[in-house]
């Protein structure tokens, strides 16, 4: 009767153990999804780049994790396949309280992602804090969401007028027909050269709010402890001139 008790337990220790390592580490190899947005993910022909993929791409591979694919989709649809347990991890997403619920964040980010305040050089503007902002025109994109403190000032004020893209907001602000904008700085070095503009400010200084880029992954179907030893890896590359070579090839204008 005890050794039956005992093979009993070693099976199950077993096949606990097993799990959890298939967990860790799926030998089938890891499914991770993003969107298109550039330069974090550039989609081309289908196939899908950009600075972050470099990154998760040589992380891993030095981990000695295989990874079958990148696949994009868009932004809401990619949350809800990661909130489904349908794929092991999305990037580039910010950390939110909603999405701990059901996703491990390495304690390091894949990228800061500071959200600034863009003049045209030759109109010798600045900005500092809010109050610099008072009596000019600022071009915001519909459905952002940027902080509550910069919302509520410049709807009390009365400073700005909603578009439907960065692209359109610099435009605007290029022909003279808005004084500033806000946008996220990587994504908008890449939206002005795409449109060949080059006589744009960055308020770096000053952002309005900056937040870290992750991977995010399942917690159906990725342990914990990989996600450390992601984590792990990812702060010795930043440490390396790769990581910097790979920023500057990204995100040079």
């Amino acid at each position: 009767m005890n050794k039956d008790r005992g093979l009993f337990l070693l099976f199950w220790l077993s096949f606990f153990w097993f799990s959890q390592v298939s967990i860790a580490e799926p030998s089938r190899g890891l499914t991770l999804i993003c969107d298109d947005w550039p330069p974090y993910q550039i989609v081309n022909d289908g196939k899908v780049g950009g600075f972050s993929v470099a990154v998760v791409d040589v992380v891993f591979k030095r981990m000695e994790v295989n990874v079958q694919g990148y696949r994009h989709y868009p932004w809401k649809r990619a949350i809800t396949m990661l909130e489904k347990g349908m794929v092991d991890g999305l990037f580039s997403a910010n950390k939110t309280p909603e999405r701990e619920v059901f996703a491990y964040y390495p304690s390091e980010p894949l990228v800061d992602s500071p959200w600034v305040v863009w003049a045209k050089q030759e109109d010798e503007l600045e900005y500092k804090r809010f109050d610099d902002l008072l009596g000019r025109q600022i071009g915001l994109v519909r459905g952002y969401s940027y902080t509550h403190d910069f919302w509520q000032f410049v709807e009390v004020n009365k400073l700005y007028m909603l578009t439907t893209s960065d692209e359109q907001n610099f435009k605007m602000l290029n022909a003279g027909r808005i004084d500033f904008t806000v946008a996220e700085l990587g994504n908008a070095l890449h939206v002005l050269k795409k449109n060949h503009i080059y006589n744009m400010h960055a308020f770096s200084n000053a952002p309005i709010k900056v937040d870290g880029l992750y991977v995010a992954f399942s917690k159906e179907r990725v342990a914990k402890e990989m996600v450390e030893r992601f984590s792990e890896e990812l702060k010795k590359l930043k440490a390396e001139p790769l990581y910097q070579k790979l920023y500057e090839e990204f995100f040079s204008i």
